[in-house]
């Protein structure tokens, strides 16, 4: 298998990693420019760029990445005993690396498969997240194709619930507040990126009421995005995903918060 063949299946997988590429090198070095490799967070690799006291280096420094979070850096070795920044090796040349961070991808995490999740989907296919499906409905489930993930679940939408974390955009889009509140009462205590219902301010206020009534902090539940997406007047299932992919991006780059 190739290196580009792992970097797909382990991006497919939501797997982090640096990818660490020579881009220049002169005098002797370990490989030359071109030469990959992959460095996971426990530090094991795929790929190699020569071994030795500069591969081992160049791993600790595409494990700061990691740590850190930075998107790239581009780094020059000199790979001899002499000079401020020698790594002590006696190729005698230099070699520079750049490392590139591919991070925990977001997920996107769609409940109700109507009209407004199917158009949802096409907007969000070109966006940096990993989209599922999930509903009660097989036949609705079975217009969606990979790349798109689909779980089936019960009308209560409490089999096959998905595992969630702060990289998680949940929204909400059922076919009815009977189906909405299920849903939002086993993820709104849970640390998610975004949450999100859709419904009119009625609705909302009668989901908000029974889940307060159940023993849900009204503080917790602040924190939902309802009425869902943006408001620029949408209407229709196309101009409402509109309007919540739009403000999905806006609070992934922090330009809307995460609370309301």
């Amino acid at each position: 298998m190739s290196i580009f063949d792992e970097i797909c299946d382990k991006q497919k997988a939501g797997k982090p990693f640096v990818l660490a590429t020579i881009v220049r090198t002169s005098g002797a070095s370990p490989r030359v420019a071109g030469a990959k490799m992959l460095v996971y967070p426990d530090g094991k690799i795929y790929g190699t760029i020569g071994g030795g006291t500069f591969e081992k280096l160049v791993i600790d420094d595409c494990l700061h990445l990691l740590e850190t979070g930075a998107d790239q850096i581009l780094k020059k070795y000199n790979l001899s005993t002499a000079g401020d920044d020698a790594t002590g090796m006696s190729c005698g040349g230099k070699a520079e690396v750049f490392m590139e961070l591919s991070s925990k991808p977001k997920r996107l995490l769609i409940f109700g498969g109507g009209h407004i999740c199917q158009a949802l989907v096409k907007l969000a296919l070109d966006s940096d997240f990993l989209i599922t499906v999930i509903d009660d409905r097989p036949d609705i489930l079975s217009l969606h194709n990979p790349p798109v993930s689909i779980l089936q679940t019960d009308s209560d939408y409490r089999e096959n619930f998905p595992s969630l974390d702060g990289d998680c955009y949940v929204v909400i889009v059922t076919r009815s507040h009977m189906h909405d509140q299920p849903v939002l009462a086993q993820v709104v205590n849970e640390n998610c990126a975004y949450i999100g219902m859709i419904g009119s301010k009625a609705k909302i206020a009668k989901v908000f009421s029974s889940l307060e009534d159940s023993g849900v902090d009204r503080t917790v539940l602040e924190r939902v995005h309802a009425p869902i997406g943006l408001d620029i007047k949408g209407e229709g299932p196309y101009e409402i995903a509109v309007s919540v992919l739009a403000e999905l991006i806006a609070v992934k780059n922090g330009v809307v918060s995460r609370t309301q």
